[in-house]
C-alpha cells in the first residue's frame, strides 16, 4: 500500500511540476521536477527514501528507449548511420576507458572497475534535456537531429558498459580479451534478439488486423507489453535487454510508417498513450533526483563536512573531460558533420556543450544495487551524487554558453504564442462559416463548438449576458412584430408563443440555484403527467390523443414562428461578436441553439453538421496555407497547427462512428 501512495505522489508531483513550467517555461521542465522532489524530502515518510534499483532499467529505461526509437527518424537515421556509430559506440567506450582511468588515477578508492561504472553512466547523453535547454535557442536542426540519434544508442552502450563493469566488480576480475567478446556478444545478441522478437510481435498484430481481431483495446496493451517482453528475455538470453528494446522499437516504426495512413484509431490513441507514458517516466526519474539527493548528501555529511564538496569538484572535472573529448572527437574529423554557415571550431563546440545528460544517466546511477557479492556496495552514494552533480552541470553550462557560441546576428527565436495563432485560424474558419448563406441549426452547433474552443476560460461578467439575453429578446420581439404585420401571425398564436417564450427566458434572470430547481420541478411535473396519463380511462385518452392530433399543426406554425425569430437574434448576435463579447455571446447563442433544437429533426441535423465540420476543418487547413505562403508563420508553427486540427477531425470523427 505504501508503494501505490508513494506512485501516486511522485504523479502528482509530475503534474505540479508542469503546471508550473507551464505558467513560466524559461526555467527548464527538469528543475520544477527536482525541485518538487526536494518538497516532498521535508515529508516525514520520505526522509531516507529509497527505491529498488532494479526497477529503474526494467520498468523506466525500457519503456523509454522503446518509445525513442519507434519515433525517431529512421530516413535521418539511416543517412548518418556512420557519425551516430561513431558517437554513440566508439566514442562512449573511448569516453569510459578514459573516464576510468582518469578517476582510478585521482582517487584511488575508486578501483578500476568502480571508475570504469562511474564513466559508463555520465557517458549517455539525454535528447529530451537537449531539446528542453535549447527550446528557445536557434540550434542548427542537424546538429540538432545528430545528438537526438546519438542519444538512441549511447545510452545502450553506455547500459552495457555498466553491465560489464559491474560483473567485473563482483567477480572480482577483469579479462581485457575476455571483456571484449562478451560486448560484442551482449551488443550484437541484445540486437539480433530485438530484430527477430519485434518482427514476429509486428507480424501478430499485422495478423490481428486482418482477421479484424484490430480493436485498440488489444492492440494497444500489446504495444505496451512489447519493451518489457522483449527486455525479459534477452536478458535471459544473456545479451543486452535495452539494445533489443531499441531493435524492436526501431521494427515498430517501419511499421508505424507503412500503416500511416490506416488503423487510424489505433495510431491516434497509441501516439498519445506513449507520449503521456514517456512524459511520467521521465518526469518519476528526476523527482527522484530531488527526492533521493538530500539523503546523500546527509550521509556524505556525516564522513566529512566538506566531502561532498570534494566530490562536487571531481564531478565538474569528469563533466569537463567528457566535454573535452567530445570536442576533440568532432573537431578531428570522427564524425562527418559540414554546415556553411559554422566553422568547424564552431559546430565542435556545439556538439561538445550539447551532450547534455538526464534521464538515463540518473537512472543508471540509481540502478546500482544496494548489495554486491554479499557486501555493500561500495562507493554507491558517491557515485549517485557525482552522476546527479555532472546532470546539473550539464543543465545549467550549455544554457549560458550555447547562446555565446550562435552568430552575433542571430537572436533568440522568439517565443510563439501557439493559442493566440490558433485563435485567429478559428476567428477564420467562423467567418468563412458566417459568410455562408444558409442559418441553420447545425451551423449554429458548428459555430458554438468553435467559439468554445477558442475561449479564454474566463468568465464573462452576470451582467453583461443579461445584457446580451435582454436584447436578444428586443431582436425577437421585433421580428414577431415584422411577421404581425406581414399578416403572418394571429393574435391567438402570438399568444401561444408569447406564453412559450415566457416559460423559456429563465435563463436570463434566474440564479443558478432557481435555474436547477426548475429543471427538477419540470422533471417531475412532466413524470407526474406521464404516471397520470397512464392511469387515465381509456375514453379520457383517447380524448387527449385527439386533442393532441389537433394542436399539431399549431405547433408546426410555432415552429415556423420560432425559426423566424431565431434567425433574427442569431444574426444580431453574429453581429455584435468581437473577441471582448465572444464568451458572454456564446452563452445567449447555446441558449437559443438549444431551445431551437426541439422543433428540428435531429438525425437531418446531425448530417448538415458533419459536413459543416468537414468544411471547418478545410477552412483551417486552408488558412495554415496561406499564413505559411504568406511567411506570417513559422513551419514548425504551421505543423504543430495541421496536428492540431488531425487531432481536432479525428476525435469528431471517432464521436460520430464515421472513421475506422
Amino acid at each position: 500500500m505504501e508503494a501505490v501512495f508513494a506512485i501516486i505522489l511522485l504523479l502528482g508531483a509530475v503534474i505540479a511540476a508542469n503546471i508550473l513550467y507551464g505558467l513560466y517555461a524559461k526555467i527548464p521542465l527538469a528543475f520544477y521536477q527536482i525541485g518538487m522532489g526536494l518538497l516532498f524530502t521535508l515529508l516525514p515518510l520520505y526522509h531516507n527514501y529509497q527505491l529498488d534499483p532494479s526497477i529503474f532499467l526494467y520498468a523506466i529505461i525500457t519503456p523509454l528507449m522503446f518509445n525513442d526509437a519507434q519515433n525517431i527518424s529512421r530516413r535521418d537515421l539511416s543517412r548518418n548511420l556512420g557519425t551516430t556509430l561513431s558517437l554513440a559506440i566508439t566514442l562512449v567506450v573511448v569516453t569510459v576507458i578514459v573516464l576510468g582511468v582518469s578517476i582510478h588515477a585521482l582517487v584511488p578508492l575508486f578501483t578500476l572497475p568502480l571508475a570504469f561504472a562511474l564513466g559508463a553512466i555520465v557517458s549517455p547523453t539525454d535528447a529530451v534535456a537537449v531539446k528542453s535547454i535549447t527550446t528557445n535557442l536557434p540550434l542548427p536542426k542537424r546538429i540538432l537531429s545528430t545528438l537526438e540519434n546519438e542519444a538512441l544508442f549511447n545510452d545502450a552502450t553506455g547500459i552495457v558498459a555498466l553491465e560489464l563493469s559491474l560483473g567485473a566488480l563482483s567477480s572480482g576480475h577483469f579479462s581485457v580479451g575476455h571483456g571484449i567478446a562478451d560486448f560484442f556478444y551482449v551488443f550484437l545478441g541484445g540486437l539480433l534478439v530485438g530484430t527477430l522478437l519485434g518482427f514476429v510481435i509486428v507480424q501478430l498484430r499485422i495478423l490481428l488486423r486482418q482477421h479484424d481481431i484490430g480493436a485498440v483495446q488489444i492492440l494497444l496493451p500489446i504495444q505496451i507489453l512489447t519493451p518489457f517482453l522483449i527486455y525479459f528475455i534477452a536478458e535471459q538470453l544473456g545479451t543486452s535487454g535495452i539494445l533489443a528494446v531499441v531493435a524492436a522499437g526501431l521494427i515498430h516504426g517501419v511499421e508505424q510508417d507503412r500503416l500511416r495512413l490506416t488503423s487510424t484509431k489505433v495510431q491516434f490513441v497509441s501516439q498519445t498513450t506513449w507520449q503521456i507514458i514517456s512524459d511520467i517516466l521521465n518526469g518519476f526519474v528526476f523527482v527522484l533526483l530531488g527526492l533521493t539527493l538530500p539523503s546523500v548528501i546527509w550521509t556524505l555529511s556525516k564522513q566529512h563536512p566538506l566531502h561532498a564538496v570534494a566530490l562536487f569538484g571531481l564531478a565538474l572535472l569528469i563533466y569537463l573531460l567528457a566535454t573535452g573529448l567530445r570536442f576533440f572527437w568532432t573537431y578531428f574529423g570522427f564524425i562527418r558533420l559540414y554546415m556553411r554557415d559554422h566553422s568547424r571550431t564552431t559546430i565542435s563546440a556545439l556538439m561538445a556543450t550539447g551532450g547534455i545528460h538526464g534521464t538515463v544517466t540518473l537512472s543508471m546511477a540509481l540502478s546500482i544495487p544496494f548489495i554486491s557479492a554479499g557486501q555493500s556496495f561500495p562507493m554507491r552514494d558517491e557515485i549517485i551524487f557525482i552522476a546527479a552533480s555532472v546532470i546539473l552541470l550539464s543543465l545549467l553550462i550549455p544554457t549560458f554558453v550555447i547562446p555565446l557560441l550562435l552568430p552575433k546576428t542571430t537572436q533568440p527565436v522568439a517565443a510563439v504564442n501557439l493559442r493566440l495563432v490558433r485563435n485567429d485560424m478559428l476567428d477564420y474558419a467562423i467567418k468563412q462559416l458566417q459568410n455562408s448563406p444558409a442559418n441553420t441549426v447545425a451551423q449554429q452547433t458548428v459555430l458554438e463548438t468553435l467559439y468554445h474552443q477558442k475561449q479564454d476560460y474566463t468568465r464573462p461578467s452576470r451582467e453583461q449576458v443579461q445584457q446580451f439575453f435582454v436584447q436578444a429578446q428586443a431582436t425577437e420581439q421585433t421580428a414577431l412584430a415584422q411577421l404581425k404585420q406581414q399578416g403572418k401571425l394571429t393574435a391567438e398564436l402570438e399568444a401561444w408563443y408569447q406564453r412559450f417564450l415566457t416559460a423559456n427566458n429563465y435563463t436570463a434572470r434566474q440564479s443558478a440555484w432557481r435555474l436547477l430547481l426548475l429543471r427538477f420541478k419540470l422533471l417531475f411535473k412532466f413524470r407526474g403527467k406521464f404516471l397520470f396519463k397512464r392511469r387515465l380511462m381509456k375514453q379520457q385518452y383517447q380524448q387527449l390523443q385527439q386533442k393532441s392530433n389537433h394542436l399539431k399543426p399549431q405547433r408546426q406554425r410555432l415552429a415556423q414562428i420560432e425559426e423566424y425569430g431565431y434567425n433574427a437574434v442569431i444574426d444580431y448576435l453574429n453581429q455584435q461578436t468581437t473577441p471582448e463579447t465572444y464568451a458572454a455571446i456564446a452563452l445567449v447563442r447555446q441558449s437559443y441553439s438549444v431551445r431551437h433544437r426541439r422543433f428540428n429533426n435531429p438525425d437531418d441535423t446531425n448530417q448538415k453538421q458533419m459536413h459543416l465540420f468537414i468544411t471547418v476543418f478545410q477552412y483551417e487547413y486552408d488558412y495554415v496555407e496561406n499564413q505559411l505562403r504568406d511567411q506570417q508563420i513559422s513551419t514548425n508553427t504551421a505543423s504543430q497547427l495541421r496536428e492540431q486540427i488531425s487531432y481536432d477531425e479525428i476525435v469528431y470523427m471517432q464521436n460520430n462512428n464515421e472513421y475506422d
